[in-house]
């Protein structure tokens, strides 16, 4: 892992005018990979706000370069994603974002208590067989939940131990490796959506093709 776990507070100016704005976008259901709803990628539709809330992003991370004759380029995809706790009683599936550098991600809802957790191995992982029995269920949330999803749920959770949690704090922003694993331990209450800005950054670098500092690495080898 080469990227930081970082915690943004009052991420947003105005995070309710973010959240009207969500109001509007059209979500919809995906392949069953994850929960929930998600928009297209924002910069498909709206590009000035994908390119603020990513330069917002990345500005955490380089804040003296950011800004600094362009000399930062990065690639990302974006989506406003949607949960209805009801749907989704158990925890998530813990996983890694491997197709991303890092994942950021921006709280919307008010729950506090449905925010993301960090882990690492503690077992060996032979296969991701709950992928398949995740994706069925996901696809149709409000079917009731097989045994063999029970089992293989069980059998990831079991797999893993937290290292560090990040509560969901209303207008907090979070980052961490995409190599990192993760997942949502509650996904809050009944009555409320679960709302979040979610980012990945697929690549960042420098125009100029210079060596780009990685804070994990600058730091391990000093």
């Amino acid at each position: 892992m080469i990227w930081p776990s970082l915690s943004v507070d009052r991420f947003f100016i105005n995070p309710e005018s973010v959240i009207e704005y969500s109001k509007s976008l059209t979500f919809k259901s995906g392949n069953g990979s994850w929960p929930g709803k998600r928009t297209e990628s924002t910069h498909t539709f709206d590009n000035n706000f994908f390119l603020r809330t990513t330069t917002k992003i990345i500005s955490s991370l380089y804040p003296n370069d950011y800004q600094k004759d362009n000399c930062l380029e990065w690639q990302a995809t974006q989506f406003f994603q949607k949960i209805k706790p009801s749907e989704y009683p158990e925890k998530g599936f813990i996983h890694q974002d491997l197709t991303c550098e890092f994942t950021s991600i921006v709280y919307l809802s008010d729950e506090k208590n449905n925010g993301t957790c960090l882990y690492q191995l503690k077992r060996p992982v032979k296969d991701n067989s709950y992928e398949e029995e995740q994706k069925k269920n996901y696809l149709n949330p409000n079917k009731k939940r097989t045994k063999k999803f029970n089992e293989e749920l069980k059998k990831n959770q079991n797999s893993y131990e937290k290292v560090l949690e990040f509560k969901s704090k209303k207008n907090r922003m979070i980052l961490f490796d995409g190599s990192q694993y993760h997942g949502v331990d509650n996904y809050g209450n009944d009555n409320k959506e679960r709302l979040t800005l979610i980012t990945f950054f697929e690549s960042v670098k420098r125009v100029d093709n210079k060596p780009l500092k990685f804070h994990a690495l600058e730091c391990i080898k000093n």
